[in-house]
């Protein structure tokens, strides 16, 4: 494995050199990131994955690509549409285009960001304040650290404006320069529906989104996600021969931490299961979960929605077919 080496770092993010001309932007616990980005030197054009959480991240992550590569990006790939990936889109503008999925592109335009409200977010920030001052376990303090010192900047960018996505694909994007081509690949379902990753397939590195969280709770939505779907994404990475994986949240890692990942996966949806089949509840959920090996995730906010969403997933997965869908 490449040795890797950290070429800069500032408030928001550690940027390591995975290769020559490709960087992994690490977010830190007390900056405006929130999870992690990526650089890449096509050679005539600058690509970033993912655009962090506020605009201030962003822009230091936009300076930084200008003093590696000498010009500003002309690329950003965005992963999925949740705030800590995209709201620093316009940090970019106006040389860069803004890439996504089409379902990425969809759920960004539905979104209703107006509902950010000052007052809301002041008390998401004290609830975050008395968890992390309650927790025990550094693998939950560091999570929920990176949630309130990231809210604390998003509270000083309000009201929030957004720039949404200008080029989409549906399946699979190849984004090509005079140094190397890199793929950006679309996966129908998992963390949300189209989340995109990005291969650099000579240098055997993947910049993963939010289809990877190292050493962090991945959480997800039952509306938008589906965790039996992203565990089968894992497990089709696993047999990739890629040297280095870039997750959304956490350290950069191999098949090993998608492994560990795929079992905490794999663990909620076999809680689910069991669950729904018992005619339980999400309290019922919750405690087959703390007798695993995951309870330590037990206080974090996202943990029973996580839950909650697993169960539906599974209650929607046993119902019969309509009528009109049968056959």
């Amino acid at each position: 494995m490449t040795d890797r080496k950290a070429v800069l770092e500032n408030e928001h993010f550690r940027l390591e050199r995975l290769a020559d001309g490709i960087y992994a932007a690490i977010g830190s616990l007390e900056g405006g990131a929130m999870g992690n980005a990526g650089i890449v030197d096509l050679g005539d054009a600058t690509l970033v994955f993912d655009a962090f959480l506020t605009r201030a991240a962003a822009t230091e992550l936009r300076a930084a690509s200008e003093e590696l590569t000498g010009r500003a990006p002309r690329y950003v790939v965005n992963s999925h549409a949740h705030g800590d990936h995209v709201w620093g889109n316009g940090a970019f503008l106006p040389e860069a285009s803004i890439l996504s999925s089409d379902a990425t592109a969809a759920m960004m335009k539905a979104e209703d960001r107006a509902s950010i409200v000052r007052e809301d977010l002041v008390a998401e920030l004290a609830r975050f304040e008395k968890l992390h001052r309650e927790a025990t376990d550094e693998a939950v303090r560091r999570s929920i650290a990176a949630d309130l010192h990231s809210r604390r900047w998003l509270l000083e960018e309000l009201p929030l404006l957004v720039v949404p996505p200008t080029v989409t694909f549906e399946d699979r994007v190849w984004i090509h320069g005079t140094k190397r081509s890199v793929s950006a690949d679309v996966v129908a379902k998992a963390h949300t529906a189209g989340d995109v990753y990005l291969r650099c397939p000579e240098e055997s590195i993947v910049f993963l989104g939010d289809l990877g969280f190292f050493s962090e709770f991945p959480s997800y939505i039952a509306s938008q996600g589906d965790a039996a779907a992203w565990s089968s994404t894992l497990r089709d990475f696993e047999s990739l021969d890629v040297e280095q994986f870039v997750p959304g949240h956490g350290p950069i890692g191999g098949t090993e931490n998608l492994r560990a990942q795929r079992a905490f996966l794999d663990a909620i949806v076999d809680v689910a299961r069991k669950v729904t089949k018992a005619g339980g509840t999400v309290d019922d959920a919750v405690e087959r979960m703390r007798q695993t090996d995951y309870s330590r995730w037990a206080t974090l906010p996202l943990f029973v929605s996580s839950l909650q969403s697993a169960l539906a997933q599974v209650d929607g997965d046993n119902r019969p077919p309509r009528k009109a869908d049968a056959g």
